[in-house]
């Protein structure tokens, strides 16, 4: 038990560690924004390059706020959220990016306070995480997808910081990519059921198994699972004969392709991913995954 607690723990740091590189690369890098360049349009649709930064200091207080209620023992929803599971992003996207454009239009509307209540919400809520007791991080934690935990808001912040910040730089630098180290990490993502229901879309009349397996540059893979509106993504397993499909793609692409931020058969056809087997069972992955 406590080697499993060892092992927990070194993962936890590792993410946060990834967490907080990539949180001061990006305040570095919206410091060295224009103006000009914050009203420029984002990767996120009908989003400019400040609604988004916006967005991220929206998610960086909600957080905080679920994080530290839940280290006071508290991982019920706060008054006038609505209850874990009933929320996912496309049934709450227009509220999230009203209340984003709002924020850039008011409170961050000046560029200096824009960056610098990034920098300290970004500082304040890394130091939340890096004081989580080693037996706290797996108690329940509040949001609207799910009940989930610190470790798992760990996860989220990873989520959001490393696709965001793509949402911006690649919009203004089409060389900006996804970091590789949380490319790796985000394979956890999507692996959780508490998290991945956020970006799947269930589609109940799809009643027979479809099964897609991915397979990175790496070794590593995962398996997608899918059927009667429910779905499943676990590791690769080492017999995958009766797998019909298998698409080859890096887990940066990937990352892009999940939350529809990228099209695949686009990147099939430029020969970013290759594909092996049934063709016709990617219909589903744009069924499945429809943005986030």
């Amino acid at each position: 038990m406590q080697g499993n607690l060892h092992m927990s723990d070194e993962s936890n740091s590792h993410i946060l560690g990834v967490v907080e590189r990539l949180s001061k690369q990006y305040i570095s890098n919206i410091a060295d924004l224009s103006t000009s360049e914050l009203e420029q349009p984002s990767r996120c649709h009908l989003w400019a390059v400040k609604d988004v930064i916006s967005h991220l200091v929206g998610i960086n207080g909600f957080v905080q706020n679920s994080l530290s209620r839940s280290l006071e023992g508290d991982g019920m929803p706060a008054e006038g959220m609505p209850n874990p599971g009933t929320g996912n992003a496309r049934s709450m996207s227009d509220g999230i990016a009203n209340r984003a454009i709002q924020l850039s239009e008011t409170a961050l509307s000046s560029r200096t306070q824009m960056i610098d209540i990034s920098e300290r919400m970004e500082f304040e809520l890394i130091e939340t995480f890096r004081n989580v007791p080693s037996d706290k991080w797996d108690i329940p934690a509040y949001h609207p997808m799910n009940t989930l935990s610190p470790r798992l808001l760990l996860l989220l912040k990873l989520f959001e910081l490393s696709l965001h910040a793509w949402d911006i730089f690649n919009a203004l630098d089409k060389n900006h990519q996804v970091d590789s180290e949380a490319a790796e990490l985000l394979l956890e993502v999507w692996k959780s059921p508490e998290i991945n229901v956020w970006f799947f879309t269930p589609d109940i009349e799809q009643v027979d198994p479809v099964v897609l397996d991915v397979e990175f540059d790496s070794n590593k893979g995962l398996r997608l699972a899918s059927w009667s509106g429910t779905l499943v993504i676990v590791d690769r397993p080492s017999t995958t004969s009766d797998s019909a499909t298998v698409l080859k793609v890096s887990p940066e692409l990937f990352s892009l392709l999940i939350t529809a931020r990228a099209n695949l058969d686009t990147n099939i056809s430029s020969g970013n991913v290759s594909i092996l087997g049934d063709e016709s069972t990617i219909q589903w992955f744009h069924t499945w995954f429809k943005g986030s």
